[in-house]
């Protein structure tokens, strides 16, 4: 977890969008531990659009999940959340989850500094800089006076969704988007539109690969799983399901993919 920490540090943050600073990045003091204040804070960042806003508007939030916010930092001027801020005379806000981007509680990625990555917590920061933020050149009144309204896609729908269930007395609404409430550990089901709508000739040669590297590392040819990894620039990766994690992810691009090519009548492959 170290390396990868490291990793991502000489690598740097992902494609940031050409932004002005008056909407950030900003840093809004987070509790580690929102049960133990002896824990101390960390930086926790955020973006802010506050440029349509008037007395008596909404304030739109989104927790970016489970990635640098970078990319996402332009939502606030370019998306469905800024058209609705602009037309309610609202603000937007776009902040980074925690142990994401630069949103770190430690200098690497030790168990410790990892303890309290999980729900419950995302939640209450959220319920937190709901509670105490404040943008720059505006009055923002406290919930519920102001209306808060939480977007989210994917694992951040799911954070919306429960907010507005954990929190209803200062989220007036949320707009969840493929919102997968009702967890699973194993979330297989996910893959079935893509072996249902692929190109067969591809997803035919996905599965053949698929059950080789089965075959390899279910086995116990500590060579031959190092010799795989290798094929793939990872010799020197210890877990097999990291491994897998790793080949697996090209798949989630299908629905990226899908969206780009809603137009396209021919036959797409993955």
């Amino acid at each position: 977890m170290n390396r990868l920490y490291r990793k991502n540090k000489k690598h740097g943050a992902p494609k940031a969008y050409p932004l002005a600073d008056k909407y950030g990045p900003f840093y809004f003091d987070q509790p580690v531990d929102h049960s133990d204040t002896s824990a101390g804070t960390f930086k926790h960042r955020y973006w802010a659009n506050t440029d349509w806003y008037q007395a008596g508007g909404p304030v739109i939030l989104t927790n970016a999940g489970e990635a640098d916010a970078t990319p996402a930092a332009r939502f606030v001027t370019n998306s469905s959340m800024a058209l609705l801020a602009e037309n309610l005379q609202g603000a937007v806000i776009i902040m980074e989850h925690r142990c994401y981007g630069e949103s770190q509680l430690g200098n690497d990625y030790s168990a410790q500094n990892l303890l309290t990555l999980n729900t419950e917590t995302a939640l209450a920061d959220m319920a937190n800089i709901i509670k105490n933020v404040k943008l720059s050149g505006i009055e923002l009144p406290p919930a519920p006076e102001t209306k808060w309204i939480v977007y989210g896609g994917s694992y951040s729908g799911n954070l919306a969704a429960w907010m507005r269930y954990r929190y209803p007395e200062i989220v007036f609404a949320a707009v969840p988007s493929s919102a997968p409430v009702q967890m699973k550990y194993d979330f297989y089901d996910y893959f079935y539109p893509i072996q249902k709508y692929g190109s067969k000739p591809c997803i035919q040669a996905i599965e053949q690969v698929i059950a080789y590297v089965d075959d390899i590392l279910f086995g116990s040819d500590e060579a031959q799983k190092q010799s795989l990894k290798a094929k793939f620039g990872v010799e020197g990766l210890e877990y097999d399901d990291d491994f897998a994690n790793l080949l697996m992810y090209p798949l989630g691009m299908w629905q990226v993919l899908l969206n780009r090519c809603v137009a396209d009548t021919q036959p797409m492959t993955v």
